[in-house]
Protein backbone atom coordinates (compact mmCIF):
# COMPACT_ATOMS: atom_id res chain seq x y z
CA UNK A 1 0.00 0.00 0.00
CA UNK A 2 1.32 3.69 -0.59
CA UNK A 3 0.45 6.43 1.23
CA UNK A 4 1.39 9.79 -0.29
CA UNK A 5 -0.49 11.95 1.85
CA UNK A 6 -0.25 12.36 5.66
CA UNK A 7 -3.02 11.23 7.50
CA UNK A 8 -4.84 12.00 11.28
CA UNK A 9 -3.08 10.05 12.90
CA UNK A 10 0.03 8.89 10.72
CA UNK A 11 3.62 9.21 12.86
CA UNK A 12 4.57 12.60 11.95
CA UNK A 13 7.96 10.72 10.73
CA UNK A 14 6.34 9.28 7.97
CA UNK A 15 7.51 10.61 4.61
CA UNK A 16 4.24 12.24 3.47
CA UNK A 17 4.58 14.08 7.26
CA UNK A 18 7.64 15.00 6.78
CA UNK A 19 6.58 16.81 3.72
CA UNK A 20 3.98 18.74 4.38
CA UNK A 21 5.29 20.39 7.78
CA UNK A 22 7.97 22.44 5.91
CA UNK A 23 8.37 23.84 2.19
CA UNK A 24 11.71 22.36 1.17
CA UNK A 25 12.74 20.47 -1.82
CA UNK A 26 10.84 17.14 -1.34
CA UNK A 27 8.72 16.99 -4.07
CA UNK A 28 7.20 13.41 -3.93
CA UNK A 29 6.92 11.27 -0.72
CA UNK A 30 5.43 8.09 -0.31
CA UNK A 31 4.74 6.09 2.93
CA UNK A 32 4.96 2.02 1.64
CA UNK A 33 2.82 -0.57 3.85
CA UNK A 34 4.56 -3.62 2.69
CA UNK A 35 2.18 -6.35 3.30
CA UNK A 36 3.00 -9.31 6.13
CA UNK A 37 3.76 -12.70 4.49
CA UNK A 38 4.66 -16.18 5.15
CA UNK A 39 7.68 -18.61 3.92
CA UNK A 40 7.78 -22.00 4.61
CA UNK A 41 10.23 -23.55 6.56
CA UNK A 42 13.20 -25.99 5.31
CA UNK A 43 12.43 -29.28 4.24
CA UNK A 44 14.44 -31.55 6.52
CA UNK A 45 15.48 -35.48 6.36
CA UNK A 46 14.78 -36.05 9.70
CA UNK A 47 13.40 -34.19 12.67
CA UNK A 48 17.11 -34.06 14.66
CA UNK A 49 18.51 -32.14 11.82
CA UNK A 50 15.13 -29.99 11.90
CA UNK A 51 15.76 -29.44 15.65
CA UNK A 52 19.10 -28.18 14.69
CA UNK A 53 17.94 -25.53 12.44
CA UNK A 54 15.11 -24.60 14.79
CA UNK A 55 18.02 -23.57 17.73
CA UNK A 56 18.89 -21.00 15.93
CA UNK A 57 15.76 -20.02 13.38
CA UNK A 58 13.40 -19.30 16.45
CA UNK A 59 15.76 -16.52 17.38
CA UNK A 60 15.75 -14.49 13.97
CA UNK A 61 14.19 -11.07 14.91
CA UNK A 62 12.47 -10.63 11.71
CA UNK A 63 9.98 -13.03 11.54
CA UNK A 64 8.05 -15.74 13.92
CA UNK A 65 8.23 -19.34 13.50
CA UNK A 66 4.32 -20.64 13.86
CA UNK A 67 3.11 -22.99 16.29
CA UNK A 68 3.39 -26.23 13.91
CA UNK A 69 6.65 -25.17 12.95
CA UNK A 70 5.92 -25.61 9.26
CA UNK A 71 5.79 -21.61 8.53
CA UNK A 72 7.68 -18.81 9.67
CA UNK A 73 5.56 -15.36 9.67
CA UNK A 74 6.88 -12.05 8.74
CA UNK A 75 5.16 -8.87 9.81
CA UNK A 76 4.04 -5.79 7.99
CA UNK A 77 7.01 -3.80 7.10
CA UNK A 78 7.60 -0.06 6.51
CA UNK A 79 9.68 1.70 3.42
CA UNK A 80 9.93 4.79 2.56
CA UNK A 81 10.53 6.42 -0.62
CA UNK A 82 11.32 10.67 -0.82
CA UNK A 83 12.03 12.46 -4.37
CA UNK A 84 13.98 15.57 -3.79
CA UNK A 85 14.85 18.37 -6.42
CA UNK A 86 17.74 19.85 -7.35
CA UNK A 87 19.45 17.96 -4.99
CA UNK A 88 22.79 17.11 -4.31
CA UNK A 89 24.65 13.69 -3.04
CA UNK A 90 27.72 14.35 -1.00
CA UNK A 91 28.82 10.83 -0.09
CA UNK A 92 26.01 10.82 2.48
CA UNK A 93 24.58 7.83 3.34
CA UNK A 94 27.96 6.56 3.46
CA UNK A 95 28.81 3.35 1.01
CA UNK A 96 29.69 0.43 1.84
CA UNK A 97 30.38 0.53 5.53
CA UNK A 98 28.29 -1.37 8.20
CA UNK A 99 26.66 0.97 10.20
CA UNK A 100 22.95 1.58 10.96
CA UNK A 101 23.54 5.03 9.64
CA UNK A 102 24.31 3.48 5.65
CA UNK A 103 21.48 2.56 3.24
CA UNK A 104 19.20 0.62 4.68
CA UNK A 105 20.46 1.37 7.85
CA UNK A 106 18.14 1.93 11.08
CA UNK A 107 19.53 5.74 11.44
CA UNK A 108 19.91 6.31 8.07
CA UNK A 109 18.97 9.77 7.17
CA UNK A 110 17.88 11.97 4.21
CA UNK A 111 18.62 15.55 6.14
CA UNK A 112 21.63 16.19 3.71
CA UNK A 113 19.83 16.25 0.85
CA UNK A 114 16.99 19.02 2.39
CA UNK A 115 17.06 22.70 1.32
CA UNK A 116 14.75 25.97 2.03
CA UNK A 117 12.53 26.59 -1.89
CA UNK A 118 14.43 30.06 -1.93
CA UNK A 119 18.19 28.85 -2.36
CA UNK A 120 20.06 30.02 -4.91
CA UNK A 121 20.78 25.98 -6.75
CA UNK A 122 24.26 27.28 -8.04
CA UNK A 123 25.23 27.83 -4.85
CA UNK A 124 24.69 24.22 -3.68
CA UNK A 125 28.25 23.50 -6.00
CA UNK A 126 29.71 22.23 -8.97
CA UNK A 127 30.10 18.50 -10.24
CA UNK A 128 28.27 16.15 -12.57
CA UNK A 129 25.04 17.49 -13.07
CA UNK A 130 22.56 14.12 -14.15
CA UNK A 131 18.73 14.20 -14.46
CA UNK A 132 17.20 11.25 -11.86
CA UNK A 133 19.67 10.35 -9.11
CA UNK A 134 19.09 7.00 -6.94
CA UNK A 135 21.27 6.80 -4.12
CA UNK A 136 21.92 2.99 -2.92
CA UNK A 137 25.16 3.52 -1.01
CA UNK A 138 24.46 -0.01 0.76
CA UNK A 139 27.12 -1.54 2.44
CA UNK A 140 29.65 -3.68 0.11
CA UNK A 141 27.90 -2.50 -2.35
CA UNK A 142 30.40 -3.82 -4.67
CA UNK A 143 30.04 -7.67 -3.73
CA UNK A 144 27.63 -9.49 -5.95
CA UNK A 145 25.95 -10.92 -2.85
CA UNK A 146 25.52 -7.65 -1.16
CA UNK A 147 24.40 -5.92 -4.74
CA UNK A 148 21.68 -8.17 -4.77
CA UNK A 149 20.27 -8.23 -1.71
CA UNK A 150 20.88 -4.11 -1.11
CA UNK A 151 21.32 -2.47 -4.06
CA UNK A 152 18.99 -4.20 -5.55
CA UNK A 153 16.23 -4.01 -3.28
CA UNK A 154 17.01 -0.08 -2.90
CA UNK A 155 16.41 0.23 -6.55
CA UNK A 156 13.05 -1.97 -7.33
CA UNK A 157 11.33 0.17 -4.32
CA UNK A 158 12.73 3.06 -5.89
CA UNK A 159 11.32 2.02 -9.00
CA UNK A 160 7.64 3.24 -7.37
CA UNK A 161 8.60 6.52 -7.98
CA UNK A 162 10.40 6.63 -11.60
CA UNK A 163 8.12 6.00 -15.12
CA UNK A 164 9.25 2.86 -16.61
CA UNK A 165 10.33 5.30 -20.07
CA UNK A 166 12.98 6.95 -17.88
CA UNK A 167 15.25 4.09 -16.99
CA UNK A 168 17.93 5.72 -19.34
CA UNK A 169 17.81 8.88 -17.89
CA UNK A 170 18.35 7.35 -14.21
CA UNK A 171 21.79 7.13 -12.50
CA UNK A 172 22.14 5.22 -9.78
CA UNK A 173 24.90 5.55 -7.57
CA UNK A 174 26.70 3.40 -5.28
CA UNK A 175 29.99 2.87 -3.64
CA UNK A 176 33.01 1.01 -4.67
CA UNK A 177 33.15 -0.28 -8.42
CA UNK A 178 31.97 -4.10 -8.60
CA UNK A 179 34.14 -7.14 -7.72
CA UNK A 180 32.00 -8.91 -10.27
CA UNK A 181 31.68 -8.06 -14.16
CA UNK A 182 27.85 -9.87 -13.65
CA UNK A 183 27.27 -6.82 -11.57
CA UNK A 184 28.08 -4.03 -14.46
CA UNK A 185 25.79 -6.10 -16.46
CA UNK A 186 22.46 -6.41 -14.12
CA UNK A 187 23.68 -2.37 -13.82
CA UNK A 188 23.00 -2.23 -17.16
CA UNK A 189 19.44 -3.54 -17.20
CA UNK A 190 18.04 -1.53 -13.87
CA UNK A 191 19.57 2.17 -15.61
CA UNK A 192 21.08 4.48 -17.66
CA UNK A 193 24.18 4.82 -15.52
CA UNK A 194 25.55 3.58 -12.38
CA UNK A 195 28.72 6.11 -10.74
CA UNK A 196 30.79 4.70 -8.01
CA UNK A 197 32.28 6.57 -4.94
CA UNK A 198 31.67 10.61 -6.47
CA UNK A 199 32.41 13.52 -3.98
CA UNK A 200 29.72 15.23 -5.37
CA UNK A 201 26.45 15.13 -8.19
CA UNK A 202 23.99 17.10 -8.51
CA UNK A 203 20.36 15.39 -9.62
CA UNK A 204 17.48 17.11 -10.94
CA UNK A 205 15.66 14.70 -9.10
CA UNK A 206 17.54 12.54 -6.06
CA UNK A 207 15.43 9.76 -5.52
CA UNK A 208 15.91 8.82 -1.79
CA UNK A 209 14.49 4.62 -1.34
CA UNK A 210 17.25 3.28 1.38
CA UNK A 211 14.45 2.85 4.33
CA UNK A 212 13.74 -0.27 2.45
CA UNK A 213 13.05 -3.90 3.66
CA UNK A 214 16.32 -6.53 3.66
CA UNK A 215 13.21 -9.12 3.15
CA UNK A 216 10.00 -9.27 1.08
CA UNK A 217 8.46 -10.59 -2.18
CA UNK A 218 8.17 -7.44 -3.68
CA UNK A 219 11.53 -6.46 -4.04
CA UNK A 220 13.02 -9.91 -4.20
CA UNK A 221 11.33 -10.65 -7.07
CA UNK A 222 11.31 -7.42 -8.92
CA UNK A 223 14.52 -7.72 -9.68
CA UNK A 224 14.45 -11.40 -10.72
CA UNK A 225 11.76 -10.87 -12.77
CA UNK A 226 13.42 -7.51 -14.82
CA UNK A 227 16.96 -9.32 -15.13
CA UNK A 228 14.71 -12.63 -16.87
CA UNK A 229 12.68 -10.22 -19.34
CA UNK A 230 15.71 -8.75 -20.28
CA UNK A 231 16.86 -12.52 -21.58
CA UNK A 232 16.29 -14.34 -25.01
CA UNK A 233 12.72 -16.45 -25.05
CA UNK A 234 14.12 -19.83 -24.98
CA UNK A 235 14.84 -21.11 -28.16
CA UNK A 236 13.34 -25.04 -27.93
CA UNK A 237 13.12 -25.54 -24.56
CA UNK A 238 11.39 -28.24 -22.94
CA UNK A 239 10.71 -30.15 -19.81
CA UNK A 240 13.07 -32.67 -20.64
CA UNK A 241 16.13 -29.93 -21.42
CA UNK A 242 15.95 -28.69 -17.46
CA UNK A 243 17.63 -32.10 -16.01
CA UNK A 244 20.87 -30.39 -14.56
CA UNK A 245 21.67 -31.23 -10.35
CA UNK A 246 24.43 -28.41 -10.21
CA UNK A 247 26.44 -28.72 -7.52
CA UNK A 248 28.19 -25.80 -5.61
CA UNK A 249 31.85 -26.55 -4.82
CA UNK A 250 33.87 -24.56 -2.49
CA UNK A 251 37.12 -26.42 -3.38
CA UNK A 252 36.29 -28.08 -6.90
CA UNK A 253 35.48 -25.24 -9.70
CA UNK A 254 33.95 -22.91 -7.37
CA UNK A 255 35.03 -19.59 -7.01
CA UNK A 256 34.81 -18.36 -3.14
CA UNK A 257 36.21 -15.37 -1.87
CA UNK A 258 35.89 -15.82 1.52
CA UNK A 259 37.73 -19.22 2.71
CA UNK A 260 35.83 -22.60 4.81
CA UNK A 261 32.57 -24.12 4.86
CA UNK A 262 34.03 -26.59 2.82
CA UNK A 263 32.87 -30.64 2.26
CA UNK A 264 35.83 -32.07 3.22
CA UNK A 265 34.12 -35.70 1.98
CA UNK A 266 32.77 -34.36 -1.02
CA UNK A 267 33.79 -36.55 -3.74
CA UNK A 268 32.17 -39.27 -1.79
CA UNK A 269 29.10 -37.11 -1.95
CA UNK A 270 29.18 -36.53 -5.36
CA UNK A 271 29.80 -40.42 -6.23
CA UNK A 272 26.94 -41.62 -3.99
CA UNK A 273 24.54 -38.33 -5.84
CA UNK A 274 25.43 -39.58 -9.10
CA UNK A 275 25.12 -43.76 -8.19
CA UNK A 276 21.63 -42.74 -6.97
CA UNK A 277 20.47 -41.06 -10.37
CA UNK A 278 22.05 -44.06 -12.51
CA UNK A 279 20.18 -47.03 -10.42
CA UNK A 280 16.76 -45.19 -10.41
CA UNK A 281 16.92 -44.77 -14.14
CA UNK A 282 16.01 -40.57 -13.21
CA UNK A 283 17.28 -38.36 -16.68
CA UNK A 284 18.83 -36.13 -14.36
CA UNK A 285 22.78 -35.06 -14.24
CA UNK A 286 24.50 -33.98 -11.61
CA UNK A 287 27.81 -31.19 -12.67
CA UNK A 288 30.04 -29.30 -11.10
CA UNK A 289 28.94 -25.55 -11.09
CA UNK A 290 32.34 -23.70 -13.37
CA UNK A 291 31.82 -20.04 -13.17
CA UNK A 292 34.42 -19.13 -15.21
CA UNK A 293 32.96 -21.32 -17.91
CA UNK A 294 29.95 -18.88 -18.29
CA UNK A 295 30.81 -15.41 -20.37
CA UNK A 296 28.88 -13.11 -18.81
CA UNK A 297 24.86 -11.96 -17.50
CA UNK A 298 22.64 -13.97 -20.39
CA UNK A 299 24.60 -17.12 -20.50
CA UNK A 300 24.75 -17.93 -16.84
CA UNK A 301 21.58 -16.52 -16.35
CA UNK A 302 19.79 -18.46 -19.17
CA UNK A 303 21.48 -21.62 -18.08
CA UNK A 304 19.91 -21.52 -14.73
CA UNK A 305 16.69 -20.52 -16.10
CA UNK A 306 16.57 -23.08 -19.13
CA UNK A 307 18.71 -26.02 -18.13
CA UNK A 308 19.16 -26.11 -14.21
CA UNK A 309 16.33 -27.84 -12.05
CA UNK A 310 18.51 -28.71 -8.34
CA UNK A 311 20.94 -27.18 -6.70
CA UNK A 312 23.09 -28.56 -3.86
CA UNK A 313 26.29 -26.88 -2.27
CA UNK A 314 27.35 -25.69 1.10
CA UNK A 315 26.59 -22.24 2.22
CA UNK A 316 27.88 -19.85 -0.46
CA UNK A 317 27.33 -16.98 -2.79
CA UNK A 318 26.51 -19.06 -5.66
CA UNK A 319 23.53 -20.07 -4.19
CA UNK A 320 22.92 -16.41 -5.36
CA UNK A 321 22.42 -18.18 -8.99
CA UNK A 322 19.29 -19.34 -7.90
CA UNK A 323 17.56 -16.23 -8.64
CA UNK A 324 18.05 -16.38 -12.28
CA UNK A 325 16.19 -19.91 -12.06
CA UNK A 326 12.70 -20.74 -12.05
CA UNK A 327 10.46 -21.28 -9.54
CA UNK A 328 9.85 -25.02 -9.66
CA UNK A 329 13.60 -25.34 -8.76
CA UNK A 330 15.21 -27.35 -5.78
CA UNK A 331 18.08 -26.19 -3.92
CA UNK A 332 19.07 -27.95 -0.60
CA UNK A 333 22.20 -26.57 1.05
CA UNK A 334 24.43 -27.86 3.84
CA UNK A 335 24.95 -25.93 6.76
CA UNK A 336 27.96 -25.68 9.19
CA UNK A 337 26.50 -26.63 12.87
CA UNK A 338 23.96 -24.01 13.37
CA UNK A 339 25.09 -22.97 16.73
CA UNK A 340 28.83 -22.05 14.82
CA UNK A 341 27.61 -20.34 12.12
CA UNK A 342 23.98 -19.45 10.74
CA UNK A 343 22.70 -17.07 8.17
CA UNK A 344 19.08 -17.99 6.29
CA UNK A 345 19.75 -15.74 3.72
CA UNK A 346 19.42 -18.63 0.84
CA UNK A 347 16.56 -20.22 2.42
CA UNK A 348 14.43 -16.84 2.32
CA UNK A 349 15.77 -16.13 -0.90
CA UNK A 350 14.47 -19.45 -2.42
CA UNK A 351 11.19 -19.34 -0.30
CA UNK A 352 10.95 -15.92 -1.85
CA UNK A 353 10.83 -16.56 -5.19
CA UNK A 354 8.99 -19.89 -4.89
CA UNK A 355 11.28 -22.41 -5.43
CA UNK A 356 11.72 -25.90 -3.23
CA UNK A 357 14.41 -25.68 -0.15
CA UNK A 358 16.44 -28.02 1.99
CA UNK A 359 18.72 -27.54 4.71
CA UNK A 360 21.18 -29.96 5.93
CA UNK A 361 23.82 -30.19 8.80
CA UNK A 362 26.98 -31.11 8.22
CA UNK A 363 29.51 -31.89 10.74
CA UNK A 364 31.76 -28.94 11.53
CA UNK A 365 35.38 -29.90 11.93
CA UNK A 366 37.10 -26.45 12.69
CA UNK A 367 37.07 -22.80 12.99
CA UNK A 368 37.05 -22.03 9.50
CA UNK A 369 33.08 -24.53 9.46
CA UNK A 370 34.69 -26.84 6.70
CA UNK A 371 32.29 -29.50 7.38
CA UNK A 372 32.01 -33.45 7.22
CA UNK A 373 28.62 -35.44 5.73
CA UNK A 374 28.82 -38.53 8.28
CA UNK A 375 25.93 -39.78 7.05
CA UNK A 376 25.69 -39.55 3.35
CA UNK A 377 22.76 -41.75 2.68
CA UNK A 378 20.61 -38.98 3.98
CA UNK A 379 21.67 -36.35 1.47
CA UNK A 380 21.03 -38.29 -1.25
CA UNK A 381 17.68 -39.62 0.31
CA UNK A 382 16.93 -35.65 0.45
CA UNK A 383 17.86 -35.32 -3.39
CA UNK A 384 15.55 -38.00 -4.54
CA UNK A 385 12.95 -36.92 -2.46
CA UNK A 386 12.74 -33.52 -3.67
CA UNK A 387 12.61 -34.51 -7.27
CA UNK A 388 10.45 -36.92 -7.00
CA UNK A 389 8.16 -33.59 -5.14
CA UNK A 390 9.10 -31.29 -8.37
CA UNK A 391 7.80 -34.17 -10.63
CA UNK A 392 4.34 -34.41 -9.16
CA UNK A 393 3.87 -32.41 -6.04
CA UNK A 394 4.82 -29.00 -6.93
CA UNK A 395 3.08 -25.92 -5.61
CA UNK A 396 4.67 -21.94 -5.25
CA UNK A 397 2.00 -21.30 -2.39
CA UNK A 398 3.89 -24.54 -0.52
CA UNK A 399 7.08 -22.08 -0.34
CA UNK A 400 5.40 -18.71 -0.17
CA UNK A 401 1.73 -17.49 1.18
CA UNK A 402 -0.14 -14.26 2.07
CA UNK A 403 -0.80 -13.39 5.86
CA UNK A 404 -3.17 -11.55 6.93
CA UNK A 405 -4.73 -10.89 10.41
CA UNK A 406 -8.19 -11.81 10.01
CA UNK A 407 -9.67 -15.00 8.77
CA UNK A 408 -11.85 -13.57 6.01
CA UNK A 409 -14.01 -15.14 4.02
CA UNK A 410 -13.69 -14.41 0.41
CA UNK A 411 -15.78 -15.03 -3.06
Amino acid sequence: MIVSKCMHGMDKRAAPCIKEANRTNIVEAQELMYPAFRLKLPNFVNADVKAKWLSQGLHVDRMRVSEDQLWADYPTFQGQNMVFSDAVYRGDPPPDIWSENGCMGHDVAHTSFVHNLNINVSELGNGKNVDTLVVATSPDSWSFQHFIDRVAVVWSQAQLVIPAMRKNDTIIVAGKEPRDSIVNEIYEVMVGQHLHNPEWVFAKRLVFSCRAPLIHPFTTQRITENILHSLPLPTSATKADRNVILFLSRSNGGKAFNGGRQILNEPEVFDAISAMLNATGRPEKLQYFRHDEFSGLEDVATFMRDRVKMMIGPHGAAFYNSRFAQPRTALIEIIPDPSKFFVPCFWEQARLLGQDYSAHVGKTQNKQNDMVIDNIHEVVQLVQGRLAYLDKSYRMQDALDHKYAWDVATR
